[in-house]
């Protein structure tokens, strides 16, 4: 819970920043547009019983832009083989997050923060074979699917550069440690490059002859 309340206290301090009157906020020229980004690079993680281990990734998102802030929501995947902890073995971990990201400065090459929490899964967790008591296998299965999942609270920083709707950028990534039951153990790193591509508005201009 301890996890959940620090994703959760995080994101909403940075919302905070989303939401400051106009007159503090200067506009950009992507302000209140939307966008679709790809990204790909390396997560680097830590097992109950593996030391630090880097596997490539990649994921895609939304981000919902206003004058100088915006809203990150998005997925990544990360893809391992055979990795341990304890007695249980996995491949994958994915992660879903919503970061409220600041953009203090507009250039043609501009850095970039964010703050804000999700969830961290080890995706399919399975029993090491060497366990053959079908009693053992089930208690361990159970508790590897309890630890499966863990929330965190995360802060970004990353670099980026505009031409028109599309947007190229490099980020580095932080997210605090899970609890003492997860599968997971330390902080978590990651480090992504991609695009983004803005589709259109984020809001309804002012329609005359309406209702």
């Amino acid at each position: 819970m301890t996890l959940y309340r620090r994703a959760a206290g995080a994101l909403a301090f940075a919302t905070l920043l989303a939401v400051l009157p106009a007159p503090v906020q200067a506009q950009r020229g992507d302000s209140f547009t939307w966008k679709l980004g790809v990204q790909g690079g390396s997560m680097v993680f830590q097992t109950r019983t593996q030391d630090s281990e880097l596997i490539p990734s990649g994921g895609a998102h939304f981000l919902i832009m206003a004058r100088r802030t915006g809203l990150m929501v998005g997925v990544d995947e990360g893809f391992g083989s055979d990795e341990r902890s304890g007695l249980v073995l996995f491949n994958d971990l994915r992660r879903y997050q919503a970061v409220i990201i600041a953009h203090p400065v507009s250039l043609p090459l501009e850095p970039y923060f964010g703050v804000g929490g999700g969830v961290l899964q080890v995706v399919s967790p399975r029993i090491d074979p060497v366990v053959t008591d079908p009693f053992e296998r089930e208690v361990l299965m159970e508790a590897a699917q309890d630890g499966s999942a863990a929330a965190f609270a995360t802060f970004l920083a990353g670099l980026q550069g505009r031409w028109g709707r599309v947007t190229v950028f490099g980020q580095y990534q932080l997210q605090s440690a899970p609890g003492d039951d997860a599968l997971l153990d330390g902080v978590m790193h990651s480090l992504h490059g991609g695009i983004r591509i803005a589709l259109g508005s984020s809001r309804e201009g002012i329609r005359e002859g309406g209702y």
